[in-house]
């Protein structure tokens, strides 16, 4: 707790000014009024291109609104209800647009009368960090190829998905794609043309989905779509758009002629007694693989009510 001996909230921090001016923190005071009272050089320097000092101003004055509201938010905790905020990560975006992340730590000033007259607040910038680690939980959920979830994350999701779907009753199901003859199309145009493919068919394939749905490369040239609160008839539907628009496209480049890619679907959903998201995706793997053994192409249906695969009517 801090506790200062004069009724109102004045300038009485000059015997710490060389300590705080050389913190490697940014430092300040406001007063109930959420006027700044001090702020160490640190803090004033970040506003020397606008501000002499900003002692006297207000937040509203400094940042854009969404930063504002913030700011605000917490400040007003401290002074009304006397919380100790600790190392909030907070976004600042300053009026000139500049984008900052801050680790912000609060408490209150108090007077000899036990009443709260001012707040002090100390952050470190960790915009580097933030963002290289934002940078590697991208990195560790994301196909560098595609951009689309990896393996790994999508079997995490749909996990929770199928947890979501048991606990209450709803819809999910799971389409799983692959592109037909790819290896032909890698013999003949080489690896680096494949992978031009594979990005192709993953970004027409995601751009037909609806914001809610997750698709990810699992294999080489294999995708899976999870589709949440979707049933067996309406997956098959949008497997059918998926075929249809993979079926018409037509890739051109730095090659001779083009590239017309083929895509075989299986589709299954989940039914009441499923208890782990394998038994879903093992229906869809043989669906798949019937898909491919009876011509390719084409989207086959798995039902675990008759425990058999039939072809898309």
């Amino acid at each position: 707790m801090i506790i200062i001996e004069k009724d109102k909230l004045e300038v009485g921090l000059e015997l710490s000014q060389l300590v705080l001016n050389h913190m490697g923190a940014y430092v300040s005071v406001k007063g109930r009024d959420k006027k700044y009272l001090y702020a160490n050089k640190k803090l004033t320097a970040l506003f020397k291109s606008s501000f002499d000092s900003i002692v006297g101003l207000t937040d509203s004055e400094l940042f854009d609104f969404s930063t504002y509201a913030d700011v605000i938010e917490s400040d007003e905790r401290v002074l009304n209800f006397g919380d100790c905020i600790e190392k909030k990560e907070i976004n600042i975006i300053k009026l000139t647009g500049e984008k900052t992340v801050y680790l912000s730590s609060k408490q209150p000033i108090y007077n000899i009368h036990q009443e709260i007259v001012g707040v002090l607040c100390v952050s470190t910038d960790i915009t580097e960090s933030h963002y290289l680690q934002e940078k590697l939980e991208i990195e560790a959920t994301t196909d560098p190829l595609t951009g689309l979830f990896n393996r790994r994350i999508f079997f995490k999701l749909a996990d929770q998905f199928l947890s979501e779907s048991i606990r209450h009753n709803r819809y999910l199901s799971l389409i799983m794609l692959d592109i037909d003859l790819f290896k032909g199309i890698n013999d003949e145009y080489g690896h680096l043309i494949g992978d031009q493919v594979i990005q192709f068919v993953a970004s027409k394939a995601k751009s037909l989905l609806r914001k809610e749905d997750i698709i990810a490369r699992v294999g080489g040239e294999e995708y899976v779509v999870l589709l949440p609160n979707t049933h067996s008839k309406s997956a098959e539907l949008i497997a059918e758009k998926i075929r249809i628009s993979i079926d018409s496209s037509y890739i051109t480049g730095d090659w001779s002629g083009g590239i017309q890619p083929k895509i075989s679907l299986g589709v299954s959903s989940y039914t009441e007694g499923d208890s782990d998201f394998f038994e879903i995706y093992s229906r869809s793997d043989k669906a798949l693989y019937k898909a491919k053994s009876t011509g390719r192409n084409k989207i086959c249906m798995h039902e675990k009510i008759h425990d058999a695969v039939s072809d898309s009517v």
